[in-house]
Order: structure tokens, then C-alpha cells, then sequence
């Protein structure tokens, strides 16, 4: 698998896009969103009215690597978007990456960020870029076959995947199957979703994801008069047909509403991830692990 890898993809280290794959309505929507939006190259130090807001993200998303990946590591990014984490995994001591993400203007600004583009540092491991929905059962074809990861991530976009029971078991799925095997411990690979205090794990598959906390927007959905509630930075709102601000368990899938960040999302469609529903899946996509 090693040699096959290096044969179809070592003279490509540097080229651009991979498979090309539509998606459902919903990532449709998302990649249309997504490739309208400006690569702003924005520093960490000024220049955005969220600079705060970005930082945090950052470091969210820093120390979860930190804490989890082990130099030489190889990575599977879903929903990569314009390549923002390829520093992080950089620092990580990253030997091998792997971007997925929907919307393919972003993918090409990912390819650019990776060659050096607008004064950047080029990377120093070996990537290749797919534009493919994350939560497809057809990902697993665009992938060389026993292709596995130290690492798989998917930051602040597992909510796309929750339109739908059988997207969000997609996405798991295609977590699951590229994640390397390691000694058996759990009935499901470890599903990182926040920053413990322990030291890196054994080298076994790790799968690392960042979202929205539906119960804190539930919360704040019931404590607003209406169907929305925001400041001056983000709002969220929701459809008419959650006007009893009721989510049942049993119906965990489908919850959307449209979404609105300053500077970085503008009206786009997000689903509620309850978190047991979550840890649910990957449970039951662990293959013994």
C-alpha cells in the first residue's frame, strides 16, 4: 500500500486536486456558501472585527492537535476548507496530509496555502486534495484502497453531516475505515472532543472533531422571545417548525437553522449534533477498536 501510494501520488505532492464529487442538497448548499467566501489572509494580531473569536478557535484546535498527534503522523482533514489547520499539523511533526472539503474553491486556496502562496511558507510533508462531500458513502472509492491515518479530523463541521441519520453515519463510517488499528481498549475509536489533560494516547487511529454544543443553542433558542437570538457578531435562526423550541431524543436528526458569523459565515444551514447521539455512532462504527 506504501509503494502504491508513493507511485500515484509522490509526482503530484505539489499539483492540485484530486477526485471531484457532488454531494447531497445539503453539501451543496454548503459548498456553494463556502466558495464564495475570500481567502483573507488575515493575520493572527489585527485586521478582523472576530480577531477574538479566531483566536479561540485556533487555539481550540492547537491544543487538541498537540495533545493527540505524534510526529511522523499522518492526516486525514475532512472538511479542510482553505488548508487554515495545515500549520498546526505542521508543528505536529505531520509526514503525510490528506485534505477533503466540499467546496472547490476553497480546496484550490488550500492547494495554494500549501505551495506557499501570498508569502507563506510552503509545507514540508507530502498532501494531496480532494473536493468530495465528507459525509458520503462514495468518499471511501476517491481514497487509494487500505489507506489508513494516524490522524483524522473534522473541525467546527461535523453539524453538516446531521441533516440526516444516514449522512451522519456516513461520515463515521468514513472516519472509522481510515483509521489505523491499534491494541484493542474500546468498542469504538476515541472520539476526542475536547481538550483532556492527558498525554498523547498510544499511536493508534485518533479521530478529532470540533462543533457547536446543541444544548447551549437549545438554551438559548428557549430563553429568546422569538426564533433567533445573536449580537452584533453571529446570529442564529430558526425555522418555523421549531416554534415549540421541542427537540425530542428519539428524533435527533434534521435540526437546522441558518447561521451567521461576521466575516466568516453568511445565512448558511447548520444542524444540531447532540452529543449522545454522536458518541452513539461512533460507538457503533468502532470495529472493535
Amino acid at each position: 500500500m506504501e509503494e502504491s501510494w508513493e507511485r500515484e501520488h509522490s509526482r503530484k505532492r505539489k499539483a492540485g486536486l484530486g477526485f471531484q464529487q457532488g454531494g447531497t442538497d445539503q453539501a451543496e448548499e454548503a459548498a456553494r456558501h463556502y466558495n464564495k467566501l475570500h481567502d483573507r489572509h488575515r493575520s493572527l494580531t489585527g485586521g478582523s472585527d472576530i480577531l477574538t473569536l479566531r483566536n479561540l478557535h485556533n487555539w481550540i484546535k492547537s491544543v487538541l492537535i498537540a495533545r493527540h498527534m505524534r510526529s511522523g503522523a499522518s492526516v486525514l482533514d475532512l472538511a479542510c476548507g482553505k488548508g487554515g489547520d495545515m500549520l498546526k499539523f505542521k508543528v505536529g511533526g505531520c509526514a503525510r496530509y490528506v485534505g477533503v472539503d466540499i467546496a472547490i474553491e476553497s480546496v484550490r486556496d488550500a492547494v495554494g496555502r500549501y505551495n506557499g502562496a501570498h508569502g507563506r511558507q510552503p509545507m514540508p510533508f507530502e498532501a494531496f486534495f480532494y473536493a468530495a462531500d465528507f459525509a458520503d458513502a462514495a468518499l471511501a472509492a476517491a481514497l487509494p484502497t487500505g489507506l489508513l491515518f494516524h490522524l483524522v479530523s473534522c473541525q467546527f463541521a461535523l453539524h453538516y453531516s446531521f441533516s440526516s441519520e444516514e449522512r451522519a453515519a456516513a461520515l463515521l463510517a468514513n472516519v472509522s475505515s481510515r483509521l489505523l488499528p491499534g491494541a484493542p481498549s474500546a468498542s469504538a475509536p476515541r472520539l476526542i472532543l475536547d481538550a483532556s489533560p492527558t498525554r498523547a494516547p498510544p499511536p493508534r487511529g485518533i479521530f478529532l472533531g470540533t462543533t457547536a454544543d446543541a444544548n447551549v443553542l437549545v438554551r438559548r433558542l428557549r430563553a429568546s422571545e422569538g426564533l433567533s437570538f445573536g449580537n452584533p457578531h453571529y446570529r442564529a435562526v430558526f425555522p418555523p417548525e421549531a416554534a415549540s423550541k421541542a427537540f425530542p431524543p428519539s428524533q435527533p436528526f434534521g435540526h437546522s437553522y441558518r447561521f451567521t458569523l461576521q466575516e466568516a459565515v453568511d445565512d448558511c444551514r447548520e444542524f444540531l449534533v447532540p452529543m449522545g447521539t454522536l458518541r452513539a455512532l461512533a460507538a457503533s462504527h468502532g470495529r472493535g477498536r
